[in-house]
Formats: C-alpha cells, sequence, structure tokens
C-alpha cells in the first residue's frame, strides 16, 4: 500500500506596520516561534506550531532599502525564514499604491493592520488614521481577504467622546467601521485586539521619563493595562492559526492592570535594582507644559475609573479571550527574563523602543512640542 503526503496550503498575510513593534513580534511568533518566546511565555498555545511553516508574509514598508525594512530580513535569515517575507512597498497616503500590492498578490488570506501612532497631540495625523483604516478595509473587501485583524486601543470610556488623544478616538472609529463593514460583507472575518500599555515603553531614557510622569501624575490606586509586544505578536499568530472562535470579536490583550507602585516593586524584585526614572523636577516640567502628557495621564484616569464602575462592562471578558489563545507574562515575568538575557526577540523590540517613545524628542517634552 502506498502512502501519499499532502503539502499544507501556504496562506500569505499581508502586515501593515511589519517594521514596528507589533509587526515584527507577530512575524517572529508566526515564522520562527522558538526565536519568540522566553522561559517565562511557553510556546504553548491553542495551536499547533509545526502549521508555522505554512505560512507567507508580506511586509508592507514605505521604503524596502531602509534600515527597518533591511533589519527585518536580516532577523528572518538567521532563523532560515526569510524566503518566507517578501517586502511590498506603499504609502497609506497614496491609495494607488496599496492597491497595487492587493493585485500584484491575488489569495491573501489575511491582513494585519498596525496603524503608525501619529505622536502627541497631532489632530490633523490621526485623521490620516481613519482614512487608512477605512481604505485597507475596503480593499479586504474588494479582492477578498478571509480574515481582517486590526491592532487598535483599550477603549478610554464607552464610546470616542471619552477619549481626548484623536489617535485614540480614530482607532474607535475604524473598529465601528470594520464592524459594520463584516456585516454587510459576511464573507469578511474580523478580529480586533486592543493592546493595553507596552512593557518596553518603560524602558531606555523615554522609558525612565515615562515612567517618572506616571508615577507622579496619576492617582496612587489608578491601574494601567499592561504588556509585553512579544506576547501580543504570540496572541495575533495564535488566533490566524486557530480564528473561528475569535471571529468577529475584540481582545483586550493585557496580563492585568499595574499600579505604578506594583510596577515599581515588581522591577525591583526582578532585577534586584530601583526602575531607573528621570528627576522628579523633569516629570514636574512635563506634566505642566506637555499637553499630550497630561492628556495620557488623564486617559488613564478616566480609563481606570471606568473599568472601576463598570462602565467597560466587556473589559474582563475581552481581557480573558486574549489569555484564551496564549499565557501573556507579567511585568515581572518579563523583566526578570529580559534581566537574565533570556528575553529572546523581545529583546530586539526593547532595544528598538528605547530609541524614541510615542514619535517623541526629549526636546519636544521638554518644551511642550508633541
Amino acid at each position: 500500500m502506498s502512502s501519499t503526503t499532502t503539502t499544507p496550503e501556504t496562506k500569505t498575510v499581508l502586515v501593515i506596520g511589519a517594521t514596528g513593534k507589533q509587526g515584527r513580534a507577530f512575524i517572529r511568533s508566526l515564522l520562527f516561534p522558538s526565536a519568540a518566546s522566553t522561559p517565562s511565555s511557553p510556546t504553548t498555545t491553542t495551536f499547533p506550531r509545526s502549521q508555522a511553516e505554512n505560512w507567507r508574509i508580506l511586509a508592507l514598508t514605505r521604503d524596502a532599502s531602509a534600515p527597518p525594512s533591511q533589519a527585518l530580513l536580516e532577523e528572518a535569515k538567521q532563523h532560515n525564514a526569510k524566503s518566507k517575507i517578501t517586502l511590498v512597498e506603499a504609502c497609506l497616503n497614496t491609495p494607488s499604491t496599496l492597491r497595487t500590492v492587493f493585485e500584484s498578490h491575488p489569495n491573501i488570506y489575511s491582513v494585519f493592520v498596525v496603524l503608525a501612532y501619529p505622536g502627541l497631540g497631532t489632530p490633523s495625523t490621526a485623521q490620516k488614521e481613519k482614512a487608512q483604516g477605512i481604505l485597507i478595509a475596503d480593499l479586504a473587501v474588494e479582492f477578498g481577504v478571509n480574515i481582517l485583524v486590526y491592532s487598535s486601543a483599550i477603549p478610554i470610556g464607552p464610546d470616542p467622546s471619552h477619549g481626548i488623544d484623536e489617535s485614540r478616538k480614530q482607532k474607535r472609529e475604524v473598529e465601528y467601521y470594520i464592524e459594520d463593514l463584516g456585516k454587510k460583507n459576511p464573507g469578511l472575518k474580523w478580529i480586533v485586539i486592543r493592546p493595553g500599555f507596552f512593557y518596553e515603553n518603560l524602558e531606555g531614557m523615554f522609558g525612565a521619563i515615562g515612567a517618572t510622569m506616571y508615577r507622579d501624575g496619576l492617582k496612587k490606586e489608578t491601574t494601567l493595562p499592561m504588556v509585553a509586544s512579544g506576547d501580543l505578536g504570540r496572541v495575533v499568530a495564535g488566533l490566524l492559526q486557530n480564528p473561528e472562535p475569535y471571529f468577529n470579536q475584540f481582545l483586550c490583550v493585557t496580563s492585568g492592570p499595574m499600579t505604578m507602585r506594583e510596577v515599581l516593586e515588581a522591577h525591583r524584585r526582578a532585577t534586584g535594582k530601583p526602575m531607573p526614572a528621570a528627576p522628579g523636577f523633569v516629570g514636574w516640567i512635563l506634566l505642566k507644559i506637555n499637553k499630550g502628557a497630561q492628556d495620557l495621564v488623564k486617559e488613564a484616569e478616566i480609563n481606570h475609573a471606568n473599568r472601576m464602575s463598570g462602565k467597560l462592562p466587556t473589559f474582563e471578558e475581552e481581557v480573558e479571550r486574549a489569555k484564551s489563545v496564549c499565557e501573556l507574562q507579567t511585568y515581572e515575568q518579563w523583566k526578570r527574563a529580559l534581566a537574565s538575557g533570556e528575553g529572546g526577540g523581545d529583546e530586539m523590540s526593547r532595544r528598538v523602543s528605547t530609541s524614541s517613545w510615542n514619535n517623541l524628542s526629549l526636546m519636544k517634552l521638554l518644551t511642550g512640542r508633541s
């Protein structure tokens, strides 16, 4: 009796935001998961890892020759996965270039969308974010994409008017558009992920400034939902390999809310050292003159109050939904692995995050410009 071997179908994922924190973390988890795992974040998920061989990535970039794009290919090469990644160029503000990507690569199975954060206090740029999200969703329907995964943000309150940051409001508008589009086009299945505050944002010089800002600006009882970018990548990879239970649903991706005091104590336990912080006067100046920084703190307070009062009734359900995909590291687990040199792919995310923070520079922060 002869046996036959069935070659699994290759599925193509277009990653919009492929060179950013979330895009890189997802690509690692899908194509070379062993490099993306840490001792505290086992590779065990709801999907079989052997399926990782059957995926192909179209990594969208404005410039394929730019260092971040080439770094993505180099990392894939180190894990014998370079042949599974194709760089494709497009500008999201020029619809014809994105349409060309879809026309040139038929049968895209899924699109993972992470739109660039425009920076604090930039409403005109954030309006482009909404237009970009709508464009991508429309093209996904037109070209028969099976699954659209959109990375949004944890809501501040039950409706967009409860937000202050324009980008967060636009993300909610894109969520509504995708949900409505899915009702009109049942062939499109969508999943919206809502990441918490990334642990990596507390690393490096800008992390020290941010930690000081939140430490001094937030009430002692105020909590921030937090997550590792590597875990975010594992969640999205898991969703695409076992999508049916999560179709047309929202997932808040966080290991759990923490007060800044809890974060500082976890850092000391993990490293034996206090968390680096900026001088107190820097945080004071920042909160006095930078409206964008003030808005971040206000939004954190509003979000905490709404969670505590039950005005975000699906929050816990959405958190548990994300945790059902894969295990999520606590801040202490993540920091302990990083401090011991066992951070895996998360270490690259940390190094990149220290060079900037929410598209800011130190001069912009301390002169009140966002």
